[in-house]
């Protein structure tokens, strides 16, 4: 019986990872999507991309940073960054290895590790950008995570 859940628990991702893999397809294969790279995260669009927004907001006189504050944020800027493209490179790696196996006729038993090793490393990713978020949130005063937020919310 754990066999058979395991094996649909593996057909189940790897169908997840053909789905939703590190390529979008969703505005079809020559679509504005094609060829772009998924996030590694697991939750994705639900959380902001705080060092995204406030790069285009640096010197906004609205924003108000300070210079120690732009300090602070350019290194959790930089030690995030580098974090989730070392994760996406091991997530994409493996991705490839799974969409692969499957396409070259292995079981799902077969993959199930290497799709356990990407959860761990989805999962990884997830909590660098919990934290960048966290930090982010210590860093700047409660006014100017609305300001953030606001532009978040009206698109930009």
């Amino acid at each position: 019986m754990t066999k058979q859940i395991n094996v649909v628990i593996a057909m189940a991702a790897a169908l997840m990872l053909l789905a939703c893999g590190s390529v979008s397809l969703a505005d079809g294969p020559a679509g504005p999507q094609a060829g772009k790279k998924a996030p590694p995260f697991l939750i994705i669009g639900k959380l902001p991309h705080l060092t995204g927004i406030l790069i285009k907001e640096w010197d906004s006189p609205e924003l108000g940073l300070t210079a120690q504050q732009k300090r602070w944020l350019k290194v959790v800027r930089e030690e995030t960054i580098a974090d989730v493209k070392r994760l996406s490179s091991e997530v994409s790696t493996l991705e490839k290895q799974v969409v692969d196996g499957i396409n070259s006729g292995l079981e799902p038993d077969d993959l199930y590790p290497t799709v356990k090793e990407i959860a761990k490393l989805k999962t990884e990713a997830t909590m660098v950008h919990l934290k960048c978020i966290y930090d982010t949130r210590k860093i700047l005063k409660p006014e100017q995570m609305q300001y953030l937020l606001g532009l978040r919310s009206a698109g930009n």
